[in-house]
């Protein structure tokens, strides 16, 4: 059985403690990546849990994927950010995969 829209925002609320761990370990830029990632859990937390689970994650990696468009954080030697937020829609994706249709 699929999970519910509940079930799997908690799945994207692990995935991002997973990235912001690593985000705070980056050796490179781990402000931007850090900064990044909140970014994307402040926009995710709009997000209505509303329908199913793939309703509601497609919600979730849309507005993600507006953010990651328009991110940049100047202040990063490496990465501007927008890979780390990109990181966290693949997770999703893949999550979302994991449970099928």
């Amino acid at each position: 059985m699929a999970p519910s829209a509940e079930e799997f925002r908690d799945r994207i609320i692990a995935i991002m403690a997973d990235r912001q761990a690593a985000a705070s370990a980056s050796p490179y830029d781990w402000k931007v990546c850090v900064g990044a990632v909140s970014a994307a859990r402040s926009e995710f937390e709009k997000v209505v849990v509303a329908g199913t689970a793939h309703d509601y994650a497609a919600d979730v990696i849309a507005r993600l994927e507006r953010l990651r468009d328009a991110y940049y954080d100047p202040d990063g030697e490496y990465t501007s950010g927008r890979s780390d937020i990109g990181t966290v829609i693949e997770k999703i994706r893949k999550a979302l995969r994991s449970i099928g249709q």
